[in-house]
């Protein structure tokens, strides 16, 4: 299937943030003074790269208080995950709230693979304003995994069958055992429809369905087929499970659930 590829001109954001958004509270100034008061500030490469990228200066002296703080966010949370999973990570976007009420986050993909997004955010306990992160970087990769493993299984029952399967993933039970038997999901398949009677499409996504919860012991999950023709395969422009699939022209649709399987004339 072909796909839309969106080019995302970083620098363009990264002004954005670092300078459009620079109003800046006096608290702010007041925690730029006291970490300048501590320590000297020095920029990584990739620190620097953003701000050059952002037109911005790459001396830190020069850049104003928000922009400081923006910058070091981005290097911390860049530690933080290159840190975490032992493996390089390269920058994608950067949210400030300049107001302060919500925290800032940070965009990035693996040098290995750009499709990955993944979302650092920082998170401020109350009870000791100590700051730590999060990210969903595991939970991609298992989605990957997870796609993956449904794709093998519709392509043995849609056999010689052209389609694209996108997934994610709504919750996941830890411990053993392979993707399919922990995660609850959901999966949205375009297919050029290879079945002279609807009915037999409808027997092959019953299968793929019945195996699923088999594995995974009933947990919720659906898959939605839209069985096109080569045409509108050829036309359909998806690149995951967030996008907005009521573009998407089909002949018909079928829906399987745990608890049903259907076909959904258009």
């Amino acid at each position: 299937m072909k796909r839309k590829i969106y080019f995302l001109l970083a620098c363009i954001t990264m002004a954005c943030m670092l300078s459009a958004c620079s109003a800046k509270t006096a608290k702010q100034d007041e925690e730029v003074v006291e970490t300048k008061q501590e320590e000297e500030v020095v920029l990584s490469e990739k620190q620097k790269k953003i701000l050059k990228e952002a037109g911005l200066p790459q001396n830190y002296d020069e850049l104003d208080a928000m922009q400081q703080i923006n910058i070091r966010n981005i290097g911390l949370m860049l530690d933080y995950i290159e840190n975490k999973y032992d493996k390089e990570f390269e920058f994608y976007k950067f949210y400030a709230d300049s107001t302060g009420f919500e925290a800032p986050s940070l965009e990035v993909y693996p040098v290995d693979d750009s499709e990955c997004i993944v979302t650092i955010k920082s998170v401020t306990k109350s009870d000791s304003k100590k700051i730590t992160y999060t990210d969903d970087y595991m939970e991609l990769q298992a989605t990957s995994e997870y796609e993956q493993a449904v794709k093998n299984c519709i392509a043995e029952r849609f056999q010689d069958a052209e389609f694209e399967a996108f997934s994610t993933i709504n919750s996941m039970e830890e411990g053993e055992g392979d993707v399919l038997s922990k995660a609850s999901a959901v999966t949205y398949v375009c297919m050029v429809d290879p079945f002279e009677k609807e009915e037999d499409a409808l027997k092959a996504a019953e299968e793929v369905i019945n195996y699923i919860k088999e594995k995974n012991g009933n947990k919720p999950l659906g898959i939605y087929y839209y069985m096109q023709t080569e045409e509108q395969f050829n036309r359909t422009y998806i690149t995951s499970a967030d996008d907005d699939f009521s573009d998407v022209e089909y002949k018909y649709r079928m829906t399987t659930n745990n608890n049903a399987a259907r076909i959904e004339e258009k």
